[in-house]
């Protein structure tokens, strides 16, 4: 032994309780990035607005997509992000942290959201949709689930991603 501290953590800097609360605040903060992210790119790509996710809430909840299509968006990727954030904390507390743990938790999240659409029936199969839908759909997760976990790393877990050993 070098005598050196391990740079992998040696437990939660929380308890249990309060890792799911950060989780939502990191779900949240995962949110507003990816919202923000979504603007920038559709002003480059000149990409307008998608309502899947607001068609998709209001399928499951049976209310009319017509009446506000941007406010079912909304609730549709906060409540997604919120529902699924806990569980990128809670992977924190046990010590699955770092870049591979938020690509684990993408995956979660794009099947989360690709369930529920798919079974509202707002889209086909993922494999089957344009390559550029994918491409953005996987964009977005991406920032959203390496921002949440991130956030769940630093808070829970005491890592950080650059500067450090680990």
């Amino acid at each position: 032994m070098s005598g050196k501290p391990p740079s992998y953590p040696q437990g939660p800097n929380v308890n249990f309780g309060q890792a799911v609360a950060i989780g939502l605040g990191a779900g949240a903060l995962g949110v507003t990035v990816m919202t923000v992210s979504n603007k920038i790119e559709q002003l480059i790509t000149g990409r307008p607005n998608s309502y899947v996710p607001g068609h998709t809430t209001g399928s499951l909840f049976r209310i009319s997509r017509s009446q506000t299509p941007d406010g079912l968006n909304h609730l549709h990727h906060w409540g997604m992000g919120l529902v699924t954030a806990p569980v990128r904390a809670i992977m924190a507390y046990n010590g699955v942290t770092g870049p591979y743990a938020s690509f684990m938790f993408m995956v979660l999240r794009l099947m989360t959201d690709e369930t529920l659409e798919y079974k509202a029936g707002t889209i086909p199969v993922p494999w089957t949709q344009p390559v550029f839908d994918q491409t953005i759909d996987l964009l977005h997760k991406f920032v959203f689930s390496f921002v949440t976990g991130y956030a769940c790393d630093r808070m829970i877990q005491g890592v950080r991603y650059f500067g450090s050993d680990y």
